[in-house]
């Protein structure tokens, strides 16, 4: 039952006992009518002969006395609650992640690698950052609109030889992006380490169109910084690029309290086999992945995230190994370079292991444009983490609607202390 189909059930019970009993069409014996008048609101002011309520017409009943007080009572508790469940379970706009929360906080790491250990509990996208998302992202900030920083790429959605999934129409300073049909559940690919950082940036402030948005926040970015080391993230952030550490934690730990780890960041310690899809159709297939089974094997290139829909990580997470890599935010073997995971669609069978948790730290990719992919690569994406709270605008809505159940019950009272006073 949602919220109006209570607050409608109460006006219907309302409604009816109003009735005469005859036109209840009820079997049970009636109820012994008491004759009383109801006790005046306030001095000077008579009441009205009728039982348990005064006249609704005149919208000022005394709470508490009859049925149909009662009946306005839960109409108007119901109202209260309906605001609360809406605040607790409304979604956010199209483009929010689907989070998957990562538990079972102060867990072992990885003894092989020395990953994985996490002391608080945070969630993670279930699913790479798409091409839709990013298409928000620089149609709703102020470094999209007007093209700085190279957070668009006009290679962006290109996988093999495929075609680019993103078009960029209109002036400078006011520029407009459109997905291309059939890039929307793409990942996103061509983003260089400061691009997702300004998404990441972008969505942890409210998605604001201010120049300031995109330039702090989870990250410090100084002076429109698109090259150099790679910035840590800003104490007290809610929102960011997974840690080396998180990302493992989501992708292989098996969960409570085992201390143990799958080789495969798909709930196996078998290898995955290469399956590709027909078309944009799921692959059914457990154990699954998208990724080079031989030299000789032509490039699929990208696949809609979540496509392999029996294959995913404990914590529920899609596309964890193949279709693109993923950064981190743990630097890599010098500040400019950051720990990338899980390999994409272009990695062989023969170097697939590079990937598994007993032979990976994580590839070491530049976390700068380079001369030859400009900013970014095409086998290169995103996903999100952030600390597991409720959303801020659900506990302010929520903590609204619970107010108003406590200024309902005080209403009350004090309704009932005049009408005592009064007699």
């Amino acid at each position: 039952m949602n919220a109006n189909t209570l607050i409608n059930s109460c006006n219907e019970m309302d409604t009816e006992m109003g009735k005469p009993y005859e036109e209840m069409g009820k079997t049970y014996e009636p109820m012994q009518r008491k004759q009383r008048r109801p006790e005046p609101r306030r001095k000077g002011h008579g009441g009205s002969a009728g039982g348990g309520m005064h006249c609704r017409s005149n919208k000022s009943h005394t709470w508490g006395t009859g049925a149909g007080a009662r009946l306005a009572d839960l109409r108007a508790f119901a109202g209260a609650v309906a605001l609360v469940v809406f605040a607790l379970l409304s979604p956010a706009s199209a483009a929010e992640f689907t989070w998957q929360p990562v538990g079972s906080i102060g867990n072992a790491e990885n003894p092989i690698t020395g990953l994985g250990r996490v002391t608080t509990n945070y969630k993670i996208s279930a699913y790479d950052t798409t091409i839709s998302q990013y298409v928000e992202f620089l149609n709703g900030s102020d470094a999209g609109k007007r093209g700085l920083y190279g957070v668009y790429n006009t290679s962006i959605g290109k996988s093999g030889t495929s075609s680019a999934g993103i078009l960029r129409t209109g002036p400078a300073n006011n520029y407009v992006y459109t997905v291309v049909s059939g890039f929307e559940s793409k990942p996103v690919n061509f983003v260089n380490w400061f691009s997702a950082a300004r998404f990441v940036n972008w969505y942890a402030n409210g998605k604001a169109n201010t120049p300031t948005a995109t330039e702090s926040g989870s990250y410090t970015l100084v002076d429109g910084q698109t090259s150099g080391n790679i910035v840590g993230r800003s104490s007290g952030a809610e929102i960011f690029l997974p840690s080396a550490d998180e990302w493992t934690k989501a992708a292989f730990y098996k969960g409570g309290a085992t201390g143990e780890y799958w080789l495969w960041p798909t709930q196996s310690n078998n290898q995955p086999v290469a399956v590709l899809p027909s078309g944009n159709d799921p692959v059914e297939a457990e154990n699954a992945a998208n990724y080079k089974a031989t030299s000789e094997t032509p490039v699929f290139g990208m696949t809609n995230v979540g496509t392999y829909v029996n294959t995913k990580s404990t914590y529920g997470l899609f596309d964890m190994l193949g279709n693109v890599t993923q950064m981190t935010d743990t630097a890599g073997t010098n500040a400019t370079t950051f720990q990338a995971f899980g390999g994409s669609y272009a990695a062989l069978s023969d170097d697939l292991n590079l990937w598994n948790s007993s032979n990976s730290t994580g590839v070491f990719r530049s976390g700068n444009p380079t001369a030859t992919m400009g900013l970014g690569t095409p086998t290169i994406g995103f996903r999100v983490a952030a600390i597991a709270v409720p959303e801020p605008g659900n506990m302010v809505a929520a903590a609204m609607g619970i107010g108003g159940l406590f200024g309902l019950q005080i209403m009350k009272r004090r309704k009932l202390a005049l009408a005592r006073a009064a007699g």
